[in-house]
């Protein structure tokens, strides 16, 4: 029985132990798809970015950063001749805003940048424009010559940016740069967070039958460990009644023992003895006869007849007799005073 219960805890441990690591690899594949699938979506955005970026030098003048020096030095039809072409391919790579910057004296002007209705509704012109909040992760790319990234948020939404170290043919440095909207792209990652979330939860619901079965054979084994304690805890009591009857039992008998040993008087020691008559001195110097002595210190009785020597010694007439009956027995002496 103890062997059997010992499996059923065994594959019970074993079972919920498989179950934990199910639902653990389960909800890991989960939070590991979320992360791949925005990973992804991230890097395909930025290498878009990237792309665009390095494209906008191909909308404009082979020379037109060598010119961009001031605000007028750039006429009006080629400044809205960029602007449109600047535009359309933002529109249509789906960018929110393209655009070139420059730098004069430490400050950064728009060169190239893109324009919507709206923006060009505020302003007639948006060349050599202040960047007043240009990033300082742009200025840092700039100095350093390196291409940077930046993810910010603002009231109109979350956006992704890349600004790319160019040098126009001339030798003079400026910065491309492109900016995506990517509110929709967090939507796609929530929405791939909600499929994998649906995904772990089908799973889990296809394991609840496997949980089902754990929990019966958990309750049985539960239902069989409660039934062994009680057979475990009345076959306890019953060992403690039957010591309890045996201690008792053992009391008495030693009681009974310890009486009976109390009214048994035995002889011990040197025991003085007469070499001829046999007679023994007891503890007040008095002699008496041997079997006085003995009968007196001990429970043994004596009874008195006459041995075949001396019947031969004390009455040599029944010596000779063919048919020898002893005498009667005397009754013993009776004790001295």
């Amino acid at each position: 029985m103890t062997i059997g219960k010992s499996r059923i805890a065994a594959a019970l441990l074993l079972g919920t132990t498989c179950m934990a690591v199910y639902v653990m690899a389960v909800a890991g594949y989960a939070v590991w798809s979320y992360r791949e699938h925005k990973a992804a979506l991230m890097a395909q955005i930025d290498h878009d970015l990237l792309q665009a970026a390095r494209s906008l030098k191909y909308l404009l003048a082979p020379d037109f950063h060598d010119r961009a020096l001031a605000p007028d030095s750039i006429g009006r039809d080629e400044e809205l001749r960029n602007r449109k072409r600047v535009t359309e391919f933002g529109v249509e790579s789906g960018f929110k805003w393209v655009q070139t910057i420059v730098e004069k004296d430490g400050r950064f002007y728009f060169s190239a940048p893109s324009v919507s209705e709206e923006e060009a509704r505020e302003r007639e012109s948006w060349y050599f424009y202040p960047y007043e909040d240009v990033p300082a992760e742009f200025v840092q790319g700039f100095e350093a010559n390196q291409t940077v990234y930046l993810e910010f948020t603002d009231q109109w939404g979350t956006y992704r940016s890349v600004a790319v170290p160019e040098t126009s043919p001339g030798g003079r440095r400026y910065l491309a740069s492109a900016d995506r909207d990517i509110s929709e792209v967090r939507r796609l990652v929530r929405r791939n967070l909600l499929q994998s979330a649906g995904v772990t939860l089908y799973f889990l619901l296809a394991s609840l039958p496997f949980l089902f079965m754990l929990t019966i054979v958990y309750r049985a084994h539960l239902s069989a460990l409660k039934e062994h304690n009680a057979e475990l805890r009345a076959h306890k009591d019953n060992l403690e009644v039957q010591v309890q009857e045996r201690t008792a039992d053992l009391r008495q008998e030693t009681k009974r023992l310890q009486e009976a040993l109390a009214n048994v008087r035995t002889l011990s020691g040197l025991i003085p003895i007469c070499a001829s008559c046999k007679k023994i001195r007891d503890d007040k110097g008095y002699w008496n006869q041997l079997e006085l002595y003995i009968q007196k210190n001990s429970d043994a009785l004596f009874s008195h007849g006459l041995c075949p020597d001396c019947v031969q010694k004390l009455y040599p007439e029944f010596a000779d007799a063919d048919e020898l009956s002893p005498p009667p027995d005397s009754a013993p002496p009776p004790p001295p005073a």
